[in-house]
């Protein structure tokens, strides 16, 4: 069956450059022989290098979402108390697997579309000084909301000896996040989105406090146990059979970010997220998140009155092959939301930006098409210099 390429701009998974699909097709080779060896000691070094951390980041074949189960498998155990900034879908999914765990969950809550105060936050962890630790969605893609005050985060939970984990699964490699100097003890990133590699890994950074204390007190889960993960990781192997063609996929992804420098991509995700906005708000549609919350890899808009959104997005896709998505859960009908991941360039952008103001059009709202593709390119020209 063939199956009609179209341009995929979700917020995960994301289109996958040519060169990294072809990778997949290598041989399957011996997962504990030398080839293996050198495939994983190279995506070891390069992604030390992209978390800008001295611990080991181990690699599981599971989606982001067992990343962040592996997060909270290893520190939680019956009883354990975590603090949980709730501001969106995937954050309060966060909380959930922390009771699925068994664990007692402090939430903090904010409206989506906003995000909890860092005092806030402190308050809540004051009160709770027995808490294991504060694991924090980074990047919430429901309503598109990036958490800016990760670092104050970690600080405050240095300060009160807890651990600290950031699942950064829809974010990492489009913004900033330095692990060692936020004093995060486990960083979740997911192979799908700003690492544009096909879906299927998740890889984490741990740091020494944190198998340490799971070396001590081994979690409830076999295939998950990060001790297990880092002795492997010594010889550079895997405790259980890799996905080796997404291995190899990975590998060519951060070879390509490694050249050409995690400042330049993060960089160009804020100048598509920055064209995206713009263009958006000269036709007079409105990003649904608050400014300074605003995700640089995850665009959401309200919807103006009128619009359906299933008419919308298949009109969208029927004639501009453009895939993009819409709300879920409360804010389900209420908004788009469209994927600035991985490759950031004008023939992505430019393209999406006016097949939404046509079929915006289409839908009968009255947009200036023109006008915000004029608007986008003056954005887009900053990507010249990068």
């Amino acid at each position: 069956m063939e199956i009609k390429r179209k341009s995929i701009m979700l917020p995960g998974p994301v289109d996958v450059p040519d060169d990294v699909l072809m990778s997949m097709s290598k041989p399957v080779i011996n997962h504990r022989g030398e080839e293996f060896h050198q495939l994983m000691a190279n995506i070891e070094r390069i992604s030390k290098q992209i978390f800008q951390t001295k611990y080991n980041v181990i690699v599981l074949s599971s989606s982001g979402t067992g990343g962040a189960e592996s997060a909270v498998m290893n520190i939680i155990r019956p009883g354990d108390k975590a603090i949980v900034p709730v501001f969106g879908e995937f954050s309060g999914r966060l909380a959930q697997q922390i009771e699925a765990a068994r664990g007692k969950v402090v939430r903090v809550n904010a409206p989506f579309g906003t995000a909890p105060s860092v005092e806030q936050i402190e308050n809540a962890v004051s009160e709770n000084k027995d808490a294991k630790g504060i694991f924090l969605v980074y990047n919430d893609t429901s309503p598109g909301t990036t958490y800016r005050y990760a670092k104050e985060i970690g600080d405050i939970a240095e300060k009160y000896g807890m651990f600290y984990v950031i699942d950064a699964i829809s974010v990492f490699g489009g913004d900033i996040l330095p692990m060692d100097e936020w004093h995060a003890d486990v960083v979740i990133a997911g192979s799908q989105k700003c690492l544009f590699t096909p879906p299927g890994l998740a890889l984490v950074g741990v740091s020494d406090d944190v198998v340490n204390y799971v070396r001590k007190d081994p979690p409830l889960t076999t295939y998950f146990n990060y001790a297990s993960y880092v002795d492997f990781l010594a010889k550079f192997e895997t405790p259980f059979t890799p996905a080796l063609p997404i291995f190899y996929a990975l590998e060519t992804a951060l070879q390509k970010i490694s050249a050409q420098g995690l400042d330049k991509i993060i960089q160009k995700h804020k100048i598509g997220a920055e064209a995206y906005y713009k263009a958006f708000e000269t036709m007079g549609l409105q990003p649904f998140v608050e400014e300074r919350f605003r995700s640089n890899v995850v665009i959401s808009i309200k919807y103006p009155q009128g619009v359906d959104d299933v008419k919308f997005r298949k009109y969208l896709e029927n004639n501009y092959n453009i895939v993009i998505t819409g709300g879920f859960g409360e804010l389900k009908g209420k908004i788009f939301r469209i994927g600035n991941m991985g490759i950031i360039e004008r023939s992505k952008i430019l393209p999406t930006i006016l097949a939404v103001g046509h079929s915006m059009i289409a839908q009968g709202i009255n947009v200036n098409v023109e006008k915000a593709i004029e608007v986008a390119e003056e954005k887009l020209k900053g990507l010249d210099s990068v």
